[in-house]
């Protein structure tokens, strides 16, 4: 650990973070020192917390939303989890029966922390409750026994997993809209189950409330405070025990979504699942004439802003930390597609160039919050793009959360659909979720007239080696994709730019590769700089799980003062795309500093 990577990274975090930290951290070891004290201490607080009536009026949206989410999320896996079988995150784990579930087991091979954190979502318990079934309730019972039998307080690393604020908060959204649709379904627990789940429900709710994630803040603080929202939803008379939720629920709102409508940490998916936590926060119908015209007016930008940077195949593009599966597609929350055209989400920094089945959409903007860009990617620049309605260019995924080679290489920007330079990063990442010094991305103006959709950008997350970066794409809608990348500075033989193609598509080489499906045959050609053969790659649309893909490799040539390269991707008639003007182009880009 040097002292000015060290630096780099802390300088920005806010005064609401830095306390929080000293905070948490003593609460940590206290639960550790006197686990005694600190459940007692627990115990009162939710003592002093009213129970909750899982058949309040509120909970019916909150539970069929839920229920939606975690049916569209599960499906695939209920009948095995039903049976012991536990899958998260592309691992699974067989514990015999819901029994037999270890909940401090160690997942080989898989991420284990992130692993125990979806168990302890409990969001499988559902569909389970939803059915109204005695068997299926007898499941959610048990793994509500065994969860707080096996995870005290002094237990090494329960304050991270099972317990963590974002666990819980998960946990208490999916037990109490379980238990609304039990009920519902005419299913009935016996009192003493009852007051089991109950009761759990009530120490998260006090444990959430003590332990708010004001250190992270963004998705995860939203995540607490909804929490805290549905559950006061289902209290007696209305009466809400917590006088910071107003207030600080609001401002939370204001902290993870932009002006535009885009989430502050640059994520679709993370989006994706701050638009259901507003949505949730709706549903509540708490202080509505306070949050509800503030919540509305979020929510509608949201699901624009969604639209924007979701594909025609109706989901999200896969920029920074983002994968299929953690939620429902995204076109179950989208209403119309967006007009073809130019969309600029100016604040969140991407651009969709809209041509109806051909859809290029680009990364010009930051890498995410500078209090916290857990969740950056160094894809500056970079680009995802459908041709025909089917993806084409892909970004390449997530593969991991825990430190090591898997996340550094998911995170490189050697590994996105952007011009780089290798063996050096635009961002200063270290362990999972840090980052030290940071590059940020710009649009420019000026190219319109150089294709009928058309976008160009640069970055300065090379400028400590001297060397600037920028990039246009044109889009000619049922004809092909130009992108021209130049270096500024002295990037030699380091200079190059990646193209990662699903491999759905099926690849042919020669002087000109072409990829095809039964949708299109796109053929690439290089007017400037050389052009690699196709190679076997990876991506992971979802999380961990690695897919083939074929990759292609430009080298730039060189002009005076830098390097170049141009490459053009044709489908259709292609006439217009081979007319366009490169060398042109690339001039404007290096008067635009």
């Amino acid at each position: 650990m040097s002292v000015g990577r060290l630096w780099r990274t802390v300088r920005h975090l806010n005064a609401d973070q830095w306390r929080t930290r000293l905070t948490r951290r003593g609460g940590h070891a206290l639960a550790r020192l006197a686990p005694d004290a600190w459940a007692g201490r627990l115990q009162r607080r939710a003592g002093r917390l009213a129970l909750p009536d899982p058949a309040a009026a509120a909970l019916a949206g909150i539970a069929d939303q839920v229920l939606a989410d975690q049916s569209a999320v599960h499906g695939d896996h209920l009948d095995a989890m039903a049976a012991g079988r536990f899958t998260f995150v592309g691992h699974t784990e067989d514990f015999g029966a819901p029994g037999g579930v270890e909940w401090r087991r160690e997942a080989a091979g898989a991420n284990t922390l992130l692993w125990r954190l979806n168990l302890g979502y409990m969001s499988y318990v559902v569909p389970w409750l939803a059915s109204g079934d005695d068997e299926d309730a007898a499941r959610a019972v048990t793994m509500v026994r065994s969860l707080e039998a096996q995870n005290p307080w002094h237990a090494a690393g329960v304050l991270r997993d099972i317990w963590n604020p974002y666990t819980a908060s998960h946990r208490l959204i999916n037990l109490l809209a379980g238990l609304h649709l039990h009920g519902r379904a005419g299913g009935v627990l016996a009192d003493d189950e009852n007051m089991l789940i109950h009761d759990h429900l009530r120490k998260c709710a006090a444990y959430i409330a003590g332990n708010l994630e004001k250190d992270l803040q963004f998705n995860h603080l939203l995540k607490n405070y909804t929490a805290l929202a549905v559950y006061a939803a289902a209290l007696p008379n209305g009466a809400v025990p917590w006088a910071f939720l107003e207030p600080e629920t609001m401002a939370s709102v204001r902290q993870n979504f932009l002006g535009d409508g885009g989430h502050a940490e640059r994520s679709p998916m993370y989006h994706l699942l701050g638009l259901r936590d507003l949505r949730l926060l709706r549903g509540s119908a708490l202080f509505p004439d306070r949050w509800g015209p503030m919540l509305d007016e979020a929510i509608a930008k949201a699901v624009s802003a969604l639209t924007l940077m979701s594909h025609p195949d109706g989901d999200i593009a896969l920029f920074n930390d983002s994968w299929f599966g953690e939620a429902p597609p995204a076109s179950t929350l989208i209403n119309t597609p967006p007009p073809a055209g130019r969309h600029d989400l100016a604040e969140t920094g991407y651009v969709r160039l809209d041509g109806g089945a051909d859809v290029v959409i680009v990364d010009a903007g930051p890498c995410g919050p500078d209090e916290n860009p857990a969740h950056a990617h160094a894809d500056f620049l970079s680009l995802e793009a459908s041709i025909r309605g089917q993806r084409f260019l892909v970004d390449p995924g997530t593969a991991a959360y825990a430190p090591g080679p898997l996340r550094d290489r998911c995170r490189s920007a050697a590994q996105h659909n952007g011009p780089h330079v290798a063996g050096a990063e635009p961002i200063e990442f270290w362990h999972s979720f840090r980052v030290g010094r940071r590059g940020r991305a710009r649009t420019l103006p000026g190219f319109d007239d150089m294709s009928p959709l058309a976008v160009a950008g640069s970055h300065d997350g090379y400028s400590p080696l001297g060397i600037e970066v920028s990039r246009f794409v044109g889009l000619w809608p049922d004809q092909g994709i130009v992108i021209v990348d130049c270096w500024r500075g002295h990037a030699g033989e380091c200079a190059a730019t990646r193209f990662l193609v699903p491999a759905a598509w099926r690849a042919g080489g020669g002087e000109e590769p072409t990829f095809k499906t039964d949708q299109a045959t796109v053929r690439v050609m290089a007017d400037a700089g050389t052009l690699g053969a196709i190679a076997a790659a990876q991506w992971w649309p979802r999380f961990g799980e690695a897919s083939p893909a074929h990759e292609m490799v430009v080298r730039p040539e060189t002009f005076d003062g830098g390097q170049w390269a141009a490459v053009r991707f044709f489908w259709g008639d292609g006439s217009d795309v081979a007319a366009a003007d490169v060398a042109a182009i690339r001039d404007r880009l290096i008067a635009c500093r």
